[in-house]
């Protein structure tokens, strides 16, 4: 399979303290891409995603957003990684600082593998869910990397979604052997059952996704 590389940097963090380097299908949907990225990064998936490109104003966006829909909005599932520019930002629980600045490498790359994504290298243990705020303070040196308490009044807490006993193992080594295979593991199945909500969450509020991008143009010429 050809792959696209992909560099994927936390944006609010220091250099290199909170990253992936992947591999994804080069002609990957831009839905599935969401998915994978979420796994790469260690989300839970509570909260919505979407991809905006930094040079032009458009958003590609969950059905969620269709609700109230925005000029600058298209839908995930119908672009592909190729429909992008070299530069773009994956964001993960909208407006709660969780934005990846993505590189695409120039170079494609070969490979026998049928995975949608793999992880070559990283660091920084994961999306620390519904607390960014620890992880600033992590950053900022706020907290003492040594530190195995939290701290309720200044609203410091250990993630729920994966296990450190002090702060400062944020940063021990991934393991992208055991990262892959839970990415392997649960993919499919997250695409699938997000995809089969996206279907009953149109259906049910009657919004048409397939005529949306037309539907906005037509709107903003006749406008």
């Amino acid at each position: 399979m050809i792959y696209t590389k992909i560099r994927v940097d936390f944006k609010y963090g220091p250099k290199g303290r909170f990253y992936r380097v992947i591999l994804v299908k080069e002609d990957i949907n831009l839905f599935n891409l969401g998915v994978g990225l979420g796994l790469a990064l260690g989300a839970e998936f509570e909260h919505c995603f979407l991809i905006t490109e930094r040079n032009i104003n458009e958003e590609y966006v969950m059905a969620v957003f269709m609700e109230d829909p925005m000029p600058s909005y298209r839908y995930l599932a119908n672009y592909t990684l190729n429909d992008l520019d070299d530069e773009f930002c994956y964001e993960y629980d909208t407006g709660d600082g969780w934005d990846f600045i993505c590189k695409k490498y120039k170079r494609k790359v070969e490979l026998d593998s049928k995975n949608d994504i793999i992880v070559l290298e990283g660091a920084g243990q994961g999306i620390w869910e519904d607390n960014i705020r620890s992880l600033y303070a992590l950053f900022s040196g706020e907290i003492n990397p040594l530190e195995d308490h939290e701290n309720e009044d200044k609203g410091i807490y250990f993630p729920w979604n994966f296990e450190i006993e002090k702060f400062g193992d944020f940063d021990m080594p991934l393991d992208i052997e055991v990262l892959n295979q839970n990415i392997n593991m649960h993919y499919k199945r997250l695409v699938n059952r997000f995809l089969k909500e996206e279907k009953n969450f149109i259906k049910k509020n009657n919004i048409d996704i397939n005529n949306f991008d037309w539907q906005l143009k037509s709107e903003l010429w006749l406008a």
